[in-house]
């Protein structure tokens, strides 16, 4: 059983200057995350002129809290760049079938 922490974010800027933003502070750091094992997998989508979602895969909730305490001081920063608001829901995976 895997958990996925999605964070649904608005930015005031419009995206494509946000998403600038997130590959200088944030991306190097979920790439790390990913290379240690922590983090499975992550994407970065697109919603609408100024809001996206940032979804990340974790084996476990100890590796999504690791992740969530490591990359806190970034996020803040975008935050304060982009003027973003965000939301952040998280929880298990289960697979069916």
């Amino acid at each position: 059983m895997s958990v996925t922490r999605v964070m649904v974010f608005e930015n005031s800027v419009p995206f494509a200057k946000g998403i600038k933003i997130f590959r200088n502070q944030a991306q190097p750091g979920l790439n790390a995350m990913k290379k240690a094992g922590i983090l499975n997998r992550w994407s970065l989508v697109q919603t609408g002129e100024h809001t996206g979602l940032l979804i990340a895969e974790f084996d476990t909730k100890a590796k999504m809290n690791k992740y969530a305490k490591a990359l806190a001081a970034v996020r803040r920063d975008v935050e304060a760049e982009t003027g973003q608001q965000s939301w952040i829901y998280s929880g298990t995976v289960k697979a069916s079938g």
